[in-house]
């Protein structure tokens, strides 16, 4: 995948595996790169990427990811600011460690985990990372809309290995005749 220029938007950004991502996106020339968290180190975290770069390519946003105003918000700023977003990380999680169902030894009465809790988790988890992956596709769809690209219409970048009669070619045979086409295989002894 081709990262230069490219403008990336990670969610949980402010530590682990988006942060990381962050770091790498920006050493591999990513034009800008939003960061997300709903913590304010997500700040901290994008001064950081920018000093070890010694270019600001990268821009903190704070906010819930599963408000989808903000989503959206995140997304028309890129679009303002740098252009079409083409790379999401969606790694924005949590966690609330607690058993399914805690039982009270004294009492004997067995309390189920709060639904609030694990409604929270499924999503932060599950939710908003395909909302998230869903809004960057929507908006790609948009544009190449726009650009006068129909559904289903590959862009140059993904041309190349397919025929003009729309069958794969693999790189080594570009330029040659098709591949032939495998043979159904036959039921019993081959007609004279």
């Amino acid at each position: 995948m081709e990262i230069r220029d490219k403008v990336a938007v990670i969610t949980g950004a402010a530590s682990g595996i988006g942060y990381a991502t962050a770091l790498e996106l920006a050493r591999r020339g990513c034009k800008a790169i939003l960061m997300v968290d709903l913590t304010d180190q997500v700040e901290t975290n994008a001064d950081q990427v920018n000093a070890e770069l010694g270019r600001d390519v990268a821009f903190a946003f704070r906010g819930n990811v599963t408000d989808p105003a903000f989503r959206q918000e995140v997304f028309d700023a890129a679009r303002d600011r740098f252009g079409l977003v083409s790379i999401c990380i969606p790694a924005a999680g949590i966690t609330r460690d607690d058993l399914a169902v805690r039982l009270d030894k004294a009492t004997g009465k067995a309390q189920i985990y709060e639904q609030e809790r694990f409604q929270l988790v499924i999503d932060v988890n599950l939710i908003a990372p395909v909302y998230w992956s869903l809004e960057m596709v929507a908006r790609i769809a948009e544009d190449r809309f726009a650009g006068g690209l129909r559904s289903g219409t590959p862009t140059k970048a993904f041309r190349a290995p397919w025929s003009s009669s729309g069958r794969f070619r693999p790189r080594a045979t570009r330029g040659r005749s098709p591949m032939p086409r495998p043979r159904p295989a036959s039921r019993g002894p081959p007609r004279p």
